[in-house]
Order: C-alpha cells, then sequence, then structure tokens
C-alpha cells in the first residue's frame, strides 16, 4: 500500500518541529487502511500529492508570524488554493501541532492556527484539536499540551476518523480551549500571497492542480 498519510513540517533555529514530527511518525501505532509516509518538510513536500491522501498532519512553528522559510511553499500553495478555489481538499482529513515563543506575543502560535484555518477553508475535515506546546488542551484534559500527550491521542482519534469517514462534524478550531483560556491569546494574524510573496519571495514551482488561477 502507498502511504495515504502525509506529514508535513516547518522548524527553524531550536528545531523543536522536527523533532516532533518525529515523535509524531514514530508515535504511529498501525491503524487498517493507513500508511505514513515520512516526515517532508513543507519546501519539498509535493502538494499535489495531496490528492492520494486520507490524512495530513502539520506541525510548524513560526517565524515573526510568518512560516519558517522551510515550509514557505507549502503555505503558498495551501493559501493559493484556499484563496482561488475553497473546498478543493474535502476528500481530506487533518490535524495540526504548532511550536511557539509567547516572547513574540503578537504572533505567537501564528502559523499553526494559520494553517489549520486555511486547510478548513479548503474544505479538509480538522478530526483532531490542534495541539500548541504549553497552551491548554481540552480533548487531553490539561492546562499545559505537550507532544507526548498529544501524539497517542491524535492517532486514536485518526483511527476513528478513518471509520467514520468524514460523516461527523469536524471539530472545531478552537475546540483547545473548550475547557480553559489559557494565558496567552487565541489571535491569528491572516496575510494574504501578496504579503506573503513580499516577506519571502514568489512562489518557486508551478501551482498545484487544487488551484485555480
Amino acid at each position: 500500500m502507498a502511504p495515504n498519510v502525509a506529514l508535513v513540517y516547518g522548524s527553524f533555529f531550536m528545531g523543536d518541529s522536527t523533532r516532533n514530527i518525529a515523535d509524531i511518525k514514530d508515535g504511529f501505532p498501525g491503524i487498517e487502511g493507513l500508511e505514513v509516509a515520512q516526515p517532508v518538510e513543507g519546501n519539498a513536500f509535493d502538494f499535489n500529492s495531496l490528492k492520494d491522501c486520507k490524512l495530513l498532519i502539520v506541525c510548524t512553528s513560526s517565524q515573526y508570524g510568518m512560516p519558517p522559510p522551510n515550509i514557505k511553499e507549502f503555505t503558498h500553495q495551501l493559501l493559493l488554493a484556499a484563496e482561488s478555489n475553497p473546498g478543493c481538499l474535502s476528500h481530506l482529513q487533518h490535524a495540526v501541532y504548532g511550536n511557539g515563543d509567547e516572547t513574540y506575543w503578537k504572533t505567537y502560535m501564528n502559523m499553526p492556527r494559520y494553517i489549520d484555518k486555511l486547510l478548513e477553508k479548503c474544505g479538509s475535515r480538522r478530526f483532531f484539536a490542534r495541539g500548541e506546546t504549553g497552551e491548554p488542551n481540552a480533548a487531553l484534559d490539561t492546562g499545559k499540551c505537550e507532544i507526548k500527550a498529544w501524539v497517542p491521542a491524535m492517532w486514536s482519534a485518526a483511527a476513528q476518523a478513518i471509520k467514520d469517514g468524514g460523516s461527523v462534524p469536524a471539530v472545531p478550531w478552537d475546540a483547545l480551549w473548550e475547557k480553559e483560556a489559557g494565558e496567552n491569546h487565541h489571535d491569528i494574524t491572516e496575510f494574504d500571497i501578496k504579503k506573503l510573496e513580499a516577506k519571502l519571495g514568489e512562489l518557486k514551482g508551478q501551482p498545484s492542480i487544487f488551484s485555480k488561477l
């Protein structure tokens, strides 16, 4: 069976998300009907391959509210798809895990939150509450989420998601704060293609098959 679960990450400096995507891969318990691909940094990921995927797991941090350099191309393709062809990933289900530094208060956790929202705009179904390191997570019944607790719970939800086949409502974007608000803001600083290109340059490859340009 060809891999049908994509693992995509964006990371820089401390490398937390590089380690965490490996934790996610290593934590896969074996689920009937699923085969997990090797983790790929966002710039090296073939966005068109999502057509053959059942699940997408993204793990990323932010760099001043923008994508870390090694997930810029994935973010660019996702933003193009979301803006030009909403609903184009309706066959897909996803979960997002984020890392952040609250020293950068204004843009704290911005990319995990924005990618999660853009995937939803593209029609993907969120099957488990986003994990944010150190933030509350209602699904885990904790005030401070850690990757080691999020991973097994996420894979358990993934198994159920495959059984359900997307027939149940998506988990809400803000589900992690259902029981506790936490100490930090819940905001997203959104940006469009123009701002992304001004900050990090134009798309290096061709727009994906999901974009209508």
